[in-house]
């Protein structure tokens, strides 16, 4: 196929945040576009109406643009193939069911979702199977007519071939088989009047000209199905690839209690777009030579269907954090302020030239973005509150001269440096004969109230010379009280 006649298509339904999965898939479409100088397609699945609202719309479409994927035609772009929302195709659909109904591919029934529902969990009861053309043979004019009566809409049934074999040729799991024996006649418009997905996305993809579609592997069982409606009206195949699912380390389907699933999440938590398509696009495709990171220009020359794993992927936020962390690092302080405002963090609280200092100290301790407000909230706080557990543990009888020796002499301390407070606590520790351990963790006790963070002199020198006395004095004080 010439590379200027490929087209794919992302198709959503569009009810808020984007998944994981769903975001995997509309990379692989964009990066097999751009590869192949082809075009890429935006289409709305909005046919759930209560669920694809104007605002579940607008943020599906800053998640995939926050993630870097753009697309030529399509909703919000138009192009020559439109409308690009099921809700604006139904006079289309329809068009296309009438040429079904005429040609005998396919019938009105005049059954309720309901009474439908009702039969066939009767005949499951009774160890029968369900036929929708069996329930049509035996449907009488006296319920056509009672249907019209009470205006309501037949629904329409795809009528399909008895023992027909299908092959699903598909570039990345080779050549699948299916017999119709396998599935019976289904439906392609509800009695609502809305066209269901295996009719609706032939019609649409048809029409569209789309010439691949990549999707994930829950859709091969469609696949059958949505073949035979491209027969019954004539219309090319196109070429498919079904990528694998995405699963959690427990090898189970990636759900809410794994812990965030959306795009939006993670964007939320402060994870940078760069790092989150780099990781999306290794869940089941990697380059011949290994490599785990690259640009998006990098990814666009080398990414092709055929290196495309049939495997599942893994879902590891420990690898995703270990990334985004790498990216982080090599932003200046400037442009990690500007990302990190855009997820709401508020750096009013000290002066630009305080956070540029801690910014670049503490650039190697940031995984995510939202680290900056863990990691300076013990210096923008306005008050000190002393934890009894904290307490009780520095109890022992070394600790209050070690606190003491260093108050002392800090307070005389004429340089305020990162070295020169460092500089203090050695002196501090040689004078008592206390190293390690022994000196560096208590202090970070007494001071930060936490275990774990910044390394005690970087913290001392943000807290600054006043406040780290302050709270010295206070523990002191504390600790004399309960000796």
């Amino acid at each position: 196929m010439n590379n200027k006649n490929i087209r794919v298509r992302y198709a959503p339904s569009p009810t808020g945040h984007i998944h994981i999965g769903n975001a995997r898939t509309a990379l692989f479409n964009y990066l097999f576009a751009r590869h192949n100088n082809g075009t890429m397609i935006m289409r709305l699945d909005d046919t759930d109406r209560r669920r694809s609202t104007d605002e579940a719309i607008k943020t599906m479409v800053e998640d995939i643009q926050w993630l870097g994927i753009e697309w030529d035609e399509g909703y919000l772009k138009g192009g020559p193939y439109g409308p690009y929302r099921q809700t604006e195709r139904m006079d289309i659909y329809n068009k296309y069911i009438d040429i079904l109904l005429k040609e005998g591919k396919a019938y009105e029934l005049y059954y309720t979702e309901e009474e439908v529902h009702s039969i066939r969990e009767k005949l499951k009861k009774e160890g029968k199977n369900f036929s929708y053309r069996l329930l049509k043979e035996n449907e009488t004019e006296e319920r056509r007519r009672t249907f019209k009566d009470k205006n309501l809409t037949p629904a329409v049934v795809f009528k399909v071939e008895d023992d027909r074999e299908i092959i699903v040729k598909d570039i990345v799991r080779g050549n699948v088989h299916f017999n119709t024996r396998e599935f019976k006649d289904f439906v392609i418009r509800r009695t609502n009047g809305i066209p269901v997905y295996n009719y609706a996305t032939v019609i649409d993809d048809a029409l569209m000209k789309i010439s691949h579609i990549i999707r994930a592997e829950e859709h091969l069982s469609n696949t059958p199905k949505q073949l035979l409606i491209y027969d019954a009206l004539h219309f090319p195949h196109p070429e498919f690839a079904h990528i694998s699912l995405i699963f959690a380390p427990d090898h189970t389907k990636l759900s809410k209690r794994h812990g965030a699933t959306s795009i939006g999440e993670y964007r939320n938590m402060g994870f940078l777009p760069e790092a989150m398509f780099n990781y999306l696009v290794l869940l089941g495709w990697s380059s011949k030579d290994d490599r785990e990171f690259f640009t998006k220009e990098e990814l666009i020359n080398l990414f092709t269907l055929q290196d495309v794993n049939k495997a599942g992927a893994i879902f590891d936020i420990n690898k995703l954090r270990w990334m985004n962390h790498h990216y982080i690092e090599k932003l200046s302080y400037k442009e990690i302020m500007d990302r990190a405002k855009e997820i709401g963090i508020d750096f009013s609280g000290r002066e630009i030239g305080f956070w540029k200092e801690f910014i670049e100290s503490t650039k190697e301790h940031l995984i995510v973005l939202k680290d900056i407000e863990t990691l300076s909230r013990p210096f923008l706080a306005k008050e000190f509150n002393i934890k009894k557990d904290i307490i009780s543990e520095l109890k022992s009888t070394e600790v209050l001269p070690l606190l003491k020796k260093f108050r002392e002499n800090l307070s005389i301390a004429s340089v305020w440096t990162k070295e020169n407070v460092l500089s203090t606590i050695r002196k501090t520790g040689k004078s008592l004969k206390i190293k390690g351990r022994n000196l560096y963790f208590p202090l970070r006790l007494a001071i930060t109230q936490s275990k774990e963070g910044l390394e005690i002199h970087e913290f001392i020198y943000f807290l600054g010379k006043d406040e780290t006395i302050k709270r010295l004095d206070y523990i002191i004080k504390e600790l004399e009280k309960n000796a």
